[in-house]
């Protein structure tokens, strides 16, 4: 049985998602799926496919541009009153629209991606300095007053690396933006198995806000501020979720690919925490 990417410890499954187990540590609490994930597993799991072809990831991302920047724009204008804008990692920046919302509210920084054609899109269409890579592996020698990363914690193949990595490129009293699903969520807690973000191999961890705030604590950082996420997502976004994630397509054929929906976001999470370090 795999031992927890967190603390270390042993796990038991507890259900299937996707026709993958879902493991919960003994110890710590940690929801995450057996799967040996490395760098391969990101290359192979978010190829271009993923960001054009539907099923786990979208139809086209690309149309989703104007409300990721825009909601990209909404998080800087929330953590405008803790910290001033400055310079940031973005970590999944994918082909950097929320990036470039930040810019919009005048931060300055670089979008970290594994997939290549999103970055070559950020860099060639949207004028954006974008490093193809993960945050596992990130040159450790940056330094940034923000690292956010923004539905993007549930992906990562490596946490503790990860999150070390964070604490190396933050300066001192450096800012972590997280937007997450919140697996103790009353939508995820009434449909148990059935929630639709126990969707494997894309995604690999389940936290609840509680459990991301001790887990963070525990590596110096502090929660600052925190809420629930308003967003919007195309109608091409929303077909593909429902036919991949549902099973439903002919019902909602005919709802406009252009069309901006509200997303339930009933689940979805942001917090703000500052980083002082450990004694």
């Amino acid at each position: 049985m795999m031992k927890c990417p967190l603390c270390n410890s042993i796990s038991e499954r507890a259900f299937k998602g996707k026709g993958i187990w879902i493991l919960d540590c003994n110890s710590c609490g940690h929801r995450f799926a057996e799967i040996t994930a490395d760098l391969g597993h990101v290359e192979k799991t978010y190829d271009d496919p993923y960001f054009y072809d539907g099923n786990a990831g979208y139809a086209d991302y690309t149309i989703e541009a104007d409300q990721l920047r825009k909601r990209g724009r909404q998080y800087a204008k929330k953590i405008k009153k803790y910290v001033e804008p400055s310079r940031m990692l973005d970590v999944g920046a994918a082909a950097g629209f929320i990036l470039k919302g930040f810019q919009d509210e005048g931060w300055n920084g670089i979008g970290l991606e594994p997939n290549a054609s999103m970055v070559e899109y950020g860099r060639s269409e949207l004028g954006l300095e974008m490093n193809i890579g993960t945050l596992e592996m990130f040159d450790k020698n940056e330094r940034f007053d923000l690292v956010s990363m923004i539905q993007v914690v549930g992906h990562l193949f490596d946490p503790q690396s990860a999150f070390e990595s964070v604490r190396t490129i933050l300066s001192h009293g450096g800012w972590l933006l997280i937007e997450s699903w919140d697996r103790d969520s009353f939508s995820a807690r009434i449909l148990k198995k059935h929630w639709p973000e126990y969707s494997p191999p894309s995604v690999l961890h389940w936290y609840s806000h509680k459990s991301l705030v001790t887990y963070l604590s525990g590596l110096g950082f502090e929660e600052i501020a925190c809420g629930r996420t308003l967003k919007k997502i195309s109608g091409k976004r929303a077909k593909t979720l429902l036919q991949y994630r549902l099973g439903l397509k002919a019902l909602f054929s005919l709802i406009p690919d252009s069309l901006s929906l509200p997303y339930p976001s009933e689940d979805l999470f942001w917090a703000l925490f500052k980083y002082e370090g450990t004694d």
